[in-house]
């Protein structure tokens, strides 16, 4: 078995996920409503295209005025080049609302993104290791919970990340050896430090 010093108490461990978890939910928030706010942004393209069904319309009224008699041809040729020009803002205006909802999925995703690269770069894998270290010392408490010397194992882990003040309530510091007994209260606290319990008699397995 590998060491659980590295394996951080449990009420730390829980206030970190709760802090993971509000950072994460924190960026997904603000991804969601940026991506949105873009998306109703788009329909600045629909406005345009507007735009440009209105100036089709008026050309065609401009090259219908032509064929009228006594109307000089002019009218109709400034209707065909209003028309082209009308086609091409409409078009245009399709372009840019296209290009607006890419733009808020892809900025979106972006923001929802960068809080993720630290939590699964660095904090997910720590949390597996650590379920992992503790999941060796559940199976040896299941399989060795009697035995003394992982009692001393984990009360020689105590020592190292309890305080003096929190060992001194609990042992004798002034004895120059620890006793069974003390051996295994230690070993119970660094148990409760990281958020395990031995498992009662009729759990353990052979």
């Amino acid at each position: 078995m590998r060491p659980t010093l590295r394996a951080s108490d449990s009420h730390t461990v829980h206030t970190l996920d709760g802090l993971v978890i509000f950072w994460v939910l924190l960026w997904t928030v603000l991804g969601v409503l940026t991506g949105l706010a873009i998306w109703r942004a788009a329909d600045t393209g629909d406005t345009i295209s507007n735009s440009g069904r209105a100036l089709s319309s008026v050309a065609g009224g401009l090259v219908e005025l032509s064929d009228l008699p006594l109307i000089p041809a002019r009218p109709g040729e400034i209707g065909r080049k209003v028309a082209a020009s009308a086609d091409d803002i409409t078009a245009r205006g399709q372009e840019v609302k296209q290009q607006l909802h890419e733009l808020a999925v892809l900025l979106g995703i972006v923001i929802v993104s960068f809080p993720l690269t630290p939590v699964v770069g660095f904090y997910l894998p720590m949390r597996v290791r650590r379920g992992r270290d503790l999941g060796r010392l559940r199976r040896l408490l299941r399989t060795r919970q009697d035995d003394p010397g992982l009692d001393s194992y984990l009360a020689g882990h105590a020592r190292l990340t309890l305080s003096y003040e929190q060992i001194s309530e609990l042992v004798d510091l002034t004895k120059p050896e620890l006793s069974d007994e003390d051996r295994r209260t230690l070993a119970d606290a660094e148990l409760s430090r990281l958020g395990l319990v031995r498992p009662r008699s009729g759990e353990r397995r052979p």
